[in-house]
């Protein structure tokens, strides 16, 4: 067979350079990805959930930008002006759905008895002062909707937050590449736009993450490979000192790399920070295979006795092969093994690792028992036997120079001296059963107390170092604007019950005896709610917003009321809780109030709620005729005892000595109605308004939402006068899942204990899909690590035909695992999506080292019963060899501290740690296990005939 395939080397050779070049080409077409979206299941339930908000409300994927000044405040003329202009550019910018800044945000204002959005910088804006007061005014009249928003509070940044849409003009999802394209168009005019001003800008948001994680990437990927590739190619050098010994298993790893990648990018699966790690780990892992056919293939050369030939050659290749090509195998299976146990998580970038790294050992393993032959039995023979000779030359060489250092240290060979410092720890920690206990006992309760120090976050900006631009800009958002991470609670109405539609259109039926106080068609002046001016597109209002006739069929011009259509299935009409019940949206009010006064994380939240607020303020603004109590009061002049009286009690309703001068003029303001602030809330109370039932008030909101027309409370609800569903968004300060789950959990508990019936809350966004990846995390490590060991000890109970073998192999390797996690906890590292392939390649690559131990151990065993000098012949066979190879790849995965992402530098010092503790352990607590219950797996046959035999005499003697 090998014989065959040697004669078929050139084809091998041209078959192998093909397909490399094929791959290659492949490569061209690489997408780079690191989103949240793309990481996510599409099939989750939260990407789901993300689907429908974003088709309800509103694209989520958002690129902020602040606009920070030196001077004192970035309310000027010039300012504004730069602020215009640039609103006005990238609203052109491809991809664009929408911009929100200080140009051209909404403020609601009561004009004539009606309701208008107009702009904060309005139509007559001049640039004058007063213009700039009126500004400020504005700002300061609404700041839960502005503050931290689109200002900060020293008013000396500016902040212009960007939607792009979801989607492609094909449906697809909005890639990283066209994110990008639009964040450069944008970049390239705000650059423009500032130049010659004082103005630094900053850049947030999924567009700046992808940009930034490309940009880091590819520079990665540039200096990470050849750097692997060198110390590879230095480590070879060192251990064959031949050029064959030293390029060709550095080719098979470069070449399966390149088929593994090129798979990849040929199927269309998108390479990620994770993905970055696969070429790493295949040049410090897949050299191996080579290592063993060249050192078995030096081993045929030096049997070779006379002259070399053709045929001496060859023999010594197939010598090579057949000696060392089940060890590969088997080794390349149980690599496979760790690394294929990811396949069964739902993230996508950790199946690929999974699958792709997996595919790469394959092809290396192939590659060495295909191509490294074929190339040695190419090489002219003239070459060969140069190259043996001058190898030989040089072992003479280093053979005189280590009989000097020989005799420097006492006699021993490094080898000898290597083995016996090996065997001197084993029997420190794990030379008696004692021992083995103490020692193993001490490193699961340190472990244990480090494994719940363990802290799991996905959050993608972690990736990132603290001193890198992306973050420091993040930075500087999450601690003077709102908050650069997002959550958006949504809260949907429940389709109604037969019994809950009767009863509603009971309610409305009452509400028609009660229509009086709603009729606006004949309402006069000095009513409180008289829009008997308001005009829409010159239609005559009173007709337009008159329901004291609305039937209850759910034909009406609006659809208004409990039968409004929302959706039919089987022609049978679908009806909700609507949004506009007072019960609800005081319920969400109170629950925004309660989550902002719990976590200091929120920086802001911005709810339907807060125009609902909005327009019931502006609609009972005192008018300064007299016309009502306010009116009378704000026109009235008091006495100093009244002033003082006033003031007193603003004072206790601030909370006394407690309360800030802001609370104490806001409770004021509340006492004469000031700019109508003693309205700015839900309409709940029912004494306050005229209608005789608080279900009554849910008409005035739909009133004002009939009356209004606004682009960005459309943003807020799935509906502008029938919402069957309505939004708020959480602007965090925090980026840790952790603080995500505790405010949603608090949502959902208030909403449990609060919400009326028939009302559900649910959590999106990015914020809520990085806590969702972060279960998947936990699940997909649990069983990935559950599914490794498994495959050990079915690997290795099927080697030595023994349960128990199998157990005992797969014992060190699950302390690896423990011990990992107990770094990871004492250093302050998050398990996250790239973290969590470190339990992969631990069990991939450690247990070679049980194998190869436990192979060495059973060979030596078959020798001699004593089993301490059965334990340092293991030692002096193979300790070094696991120590060497243990190290070897330790430094290949060590070139990734030099990456740019502060991730990957924590795999590759974790990484290190685990060959580490997995070559310790292989080398102490195996042979501990082994020495001290002595299991027959190990014997051979006639060590067993031998002991039954024996067994047998006693028996017959005591009978």
């Amino acid at each position: 067979m090998i014989k065959k395939m040697l004669k078929c080397s050139w084809l091998i050779i041209i078959a192998s350079l093909a397909i490399t070049v094929f791959f290659g080409w492949q490569l061209r077409t690489i997408s780079i990805e690191n989103t949240v979206r793309m990481y996510m299941p599409q099939s989750s339930e939260s990407y789901q959930r993300m689907l429908k908000a974003e088709e309800d409300f509103g694209s989520m994927m958002v690129l902020g930008i602040s606009l920070e000044t030196s001077g004192d405040s970035i309310i000027t003329p010039e300012y504004l002006q730069i602020v215009q202009n640039i609103t006005d550019q990238i609203k052109d910018v491809p991809y664009v759905e929408n911009i929100d800044s200080i140009a051209n945000m909404d403020f609601i204002v009561g004009e004539d008895g009606s309701l208008k959005a107009e702009k904060i910088v309005g139509e007559d804006y001049a640039g004058s002062a007063d213009d700039m007061a009126a500004i400020k005014q504005k700002l300061i009249d609404w700041q839960e909707m502005y503050n931290r928003v689109i200002i900060t509070d020293d008013g000396k940044t500016t902040q212009l937050m960007i939607t792009l849409e979801p989607k492609d003009e094909n449906g697809n999802m909005l890639n990283s590449k066209r994110q990008m394209k639009s964040l450069h168009d944008i970049k390239a005019i705000c650059e423009e736009a500032v130049k010659g001003s004082d103005l630094e800008v900053r850049y947030f948001g999924d567009p700046v993450l992808s940009d930034d994680g490309y940009n880091f990437m590819i520079s990665d990927l540039f200096v990470l490979i050849p750097f692997v590739a060198l110390i590879v190619l230095l480590s070879l050098y060192f251990s064959f000192h031949t050029w064959s010994g030293t390029i060709l298993p550095l080719i098979t790893v470069l070449m399966s790399t390149v088929w593994s990648v090129g798979i990849m990018c040929m199927l269309g699966i998108t390479f990620t920070i994770i993905g970055s790690v696969i070429p790493v780990c295949l040049v410090a892992c897949g050299s191996a295979y080579g290592i063993h056919v060249l050192t078995h293939y030096y081993i045929g050369l030096d049997r070779i006795e006379g002259e070399m030939t053709k045929e001496k050659h060859a023999e010594a290749i197939e010598y090579g092969l057949k000696d060392v090509w089940v060890a590969v195998l088997l080794a390349g299976i149980t690599t496979v093994a760790g690394f294929i146990s990811n396949v069964t998580s739902p993230i996508m970038p950790l199946k690929s690792f999974s699958v792709f790294a997996a595919a790469g050992v394959v092809f290396s393993l192939l590659l060495s028992v295909t191509l490294i032959p074929s190339l040695l039995y190419v090489t002219p023979v003239k070459v060969v036997g140069k190259n043996w000779k001058n190898k030989n030359r040089l072992s003479t060489k280093i053979k005189m120079r280590l009989e000097k250092q020989l005799k420097r240290q006492g006699g021993k060979t490094s080898e000898e001296a290597t083995s016996s410092t090996l065997y001197s720890i084993y029997h420190f920690f794990s030379g008696t059963k004692p021992r083995l206990i103490v020692s193993t006992s001490l490193i699961l309760v340190a472990a244990a107390i480090g494994f719940r120090m363990l802290v799991v976050d996905t959050a993608l900006v972690n990736y990132f170092p603290p001193d890198s631009k992306f973050r420091q800009d993040i930075s500087y958002v999450d601690n003077n604007l709102a908050g650069s991470n997002t959550l958006y609670l949504i809260v949907s109405g429940n389709e109604m019950t037969e019994d809950e539609i009767a009863a509603a259109k009971a309610v409305a039926e009452q509400a028609d005896d009660t229509s009086s106080d709603f009729d606006f068609s004949g309402a006069d002046a000095s009513s409180d709610f008289d829009f008997s001016g308001a005009d829409t597109a010159g239609a005559d209002a009173s007709s337009d917003f008159d329901f004291s006739g609305a039937d209850s069929t759910g034909t009406d011009d609006f659809g208004f009321g409990p039968d409004a259509d929302t959706g039919s299935e089987g022609g049978e009409q679908k009806q909700y809780h609507m949004l506009t019940d007072p019960e609800i949206l005081k319920a969400v009010d109170g629950m925004q109030e309660y989550l902002l006064a719990r976590h200091n994380g929120i920086g802001k939240m911005v709810s339907f709620t807060t125009f609902i607020k909005r327009l019931n303020q502006v609609m009972h603004v005192p008018m300064l005729d007299g016309s009502d109590q306010y009116a009378e009061a704000l026109s009235s002049t008091v006495t100093v005892q009244q002033g003082l009286e006033m003031l007193h009690k603003a004072y206790s309703a601030a909370g006394g000595s407690k309360a800030s001068v802001e609370q104490i003029v806001g409770e004021l303001e509340k006492q004469l109605n000031f700019n109508g602030i003693d309205y700015y809330e839900i309409p709940y109370d029912v004494a306050k308004y005229p209608v005789a039932t608080r279900s009554e008030l849910g008409n005035l909101v739909t009133q004002y939402l009939y009356l209004l027309s606004s682009e960005q409370i459309q943003r807020f609800a799935n509906n502008m006068t029938m919402p069957t569903s309505i939004r708020t968004q959480v602007q965090l300060r925090t980026h840790s899942t952790d603080d995500t789950k505790k405010i949603i959990d608090d949502a959902m508990a208030y909403a449990e204990k609060h919400f009326p019936a028939g009302y559900k809350l649910e959590a999106t966004g990015n914020g809520e899909m990085e806590l969702m990846m972060t279960e998947m995390v936990v699940d997909s490590q649990t069983v990935s690590i559950a599914l490794s060991l498994i495959m050990v000890f079915i690997i290795i109970s099927l080697s030595f035909k023994s349960g128990w073998a199998g157990l005992i192999g797969a014992i060190p390797l699950g302390m690896t695992i423990l011990l990992n996690f107990m770094v990871m906890g004492y250093s302050g590292i998050a398990l996250d999506l790239c973290t969590s392939i470190i339990a992969s390649v631990a069990i991939g690559v450690g247990i070679d080292y049980t194998i190869h131990f436990m192979e060495t151990y059973r060979t030596q065993r078959a020798l001699t019963d004593d089993l301490e000098e059965v334990t340092k012949r293991t030692f002096k066979t193979s300790g070094r060899g696991i120590l060497t190879n243990a190290i070897a790849v330790g430094l290949g995965f060590c070139v990734l501290l030099f990456s740019r992402f502060i991730i990957l530098r924590y795999i590759g010092a974790l990484v290190a740690v685990v060959m580490f503790t997995s070559s310790a352990l292989s080398m102490t607590v195996i042979p501990g296990c082994l020495n001290a219950f002595d299991p027959k797996f190990m014997w051979s046959r006639e060590q067993k005939e031998a002991y039954a035999k024996k067994l047998a005499e006693g028996e017959k003697e005591e009978k």
